[in-house]
């Protein structure tokens, strides 16, 4: 069985593999509707790539519905995101794995997440269940001025 995560220790795991990745990250993101758990944007010679990520930490009998996934298109198009990837520690409907096939959406379920988190440890990386990662509120990840520190790549 997967150990469940606290929302904000899943949170900072997947924000240090965006950065690792290349990713300019913001952790709760505040549009003037949402709250995205992360806005992270790759810069490239091509132009930035924007992603919102959504990381909902359910018990395993919970399953991630359709609901969720239009509601994070609405924020990608808000943002001009690229790409929507929504990460849990539980799985998806089956309405919802349809209907992000085809889209610019990536379902990210427990046992994708684990493998993630091998691969990763495997790697001399720090895992999700080994990190001591700090207790933090999410209003003090919020930094208003996140956006303008790369230009032309987060809305004002």
């Amino acid at each position: 069985m997967v150990r469940k995560l606290e929302k904000n220790r899943l949170v900072d795991f997947v924000a240090k593999i965006m950065e690792k990745s290349g990713f300019k990250v913001q952790k709760y993101y505040k549009t003037t509707k949402y709250v995205v758990d992360i806005y992270g944007v790759l810069p490239t010679v091509l132009g930035d790539i924007g992603i919102v990520v959504a990381c909902k930490n359910y018990e395993e009998r919970w399953k991630v519905g359709l609901d969720v996934i239009k509601e994070m298109e609405m924020v990608a198009k808000t943002l001009n995101a690229s790409k929507v990837v929504i990460i849990t520690t539980s799985t998806f409907s089956d309405n919802a794995v349809g209907y992000a096939q085809g889209r610019n959406v990536e379902l990210i379920d427990k046992d994708e997440l684990m493998r993630i988190a091998k691969s990763l440890s495997n790697k001399k990386i720090e895992s999700y269940e080994d990190a001591e990662l700090e207790e933090e509120d999410e209003d003090d990840d919020y930094d208003p001025s996140f956006g303008s520190k790369i230009s032309g790549s987060f809305p004002k």
